[in-house]
């Protein structure tokens, strides 16, 4: 089994997936996909769209007005996210990091790597490659706790976050073509890997119990590998 058999037999299922607002061309700007990575921490998805929504009303859209804005008055602004003065202070310092480094987003996105990322405080993996992926495009997938759920599931466990998004990425690139015709339009790899992010996280939310997957989910998706 590989992550190319997953990803067919998700999509096999008919999931609802194309409704997050990370996805390519949704609804999410370059700054409000880099601010939340950082106010999706320890939170859901509802209460960070309440705080990009309170950054876009107060007309924060851009790098500098970021870098500029005061961290008590941010933190104001991000609080339906939680945490947020520490999200603040994290936001804060990566976006100042950015403009020193690299001068605009543009040029970040461009030449920005995960060691880089990973040397910025309050980023881990999730966080650095959703930033690659999901804002700078770059061809890598991001695995998460509902990835897990998912690969226990199969029965599968990793000593790794690395060893886990390998596990999922594996096939994907060689099989790009027959997932793009099943699909029913061109996707760059990147893209790709944000759709099988989002199939994965439909089916574990649909199929939750507890911090697993419960058995009319596990029947349904060793029934679709099986079948791929």
């Amino acid at each position: 089994m590989n992550g190319y058999e997953i990803f067919k037999a998700l999509l096999g299922l008919k999931l609802e997936y194309e409704n997050f607002d990370w996805l390519e061309n949704r609804s999410l700007s370059e700054v409000e996909i880099l601010v939340s990575v950082i106010l999706t921490q320890n939170t859901n998805w509802n209460n960070v769209l309440k705080a990009l929504n309170n950054l876009k009303e107060a007309g924060i859209n851009n790098l500098e007005l970021l870098d500029s804005l005061d961290k008590e008055k941010l933190a104001i602004l991000i609080k339906p996210s939680g945490f947020y003065n520490t999200k603040a202070k994290r936001i804060k310092e990566l976006v100042s990091a950015i403009l020193r480094e690299f001068k605009d987003l543009q040029n970040f996105k461009t030449c920005v790597d995960r060691a880089w990322l990973l040397n910025i405080k309050g980023l881990g993996f999730e966080s650095a490659d959703s930033i690659l992926n999901y804002l700078c495009k770059k061809e890598i997938l991001v695995v998460d706790a509902y990835t897990n759920r998912l690969a226990k599931a199969l029965n599968y466990e990793f000593e790794s976050y690395d060893e886990c998004r390998e596990f999922f990425e594996s096939g994907i690139e060689i099989k790009q073509d027959i997932l793009c015709e099943i699909l029913g339009k061109k996707c760059e790899l990147y893209e790709l890997y944000q759709i099988f992010h989002a199939l994965i996280l439909s089916f574990v939310k649909k199929y939750s119990k507890a911090k697993g997957i419960n058995e009319e989910g596990k029947a349904i998706l060793r029934g679709a590998v099986g079948e791929t």
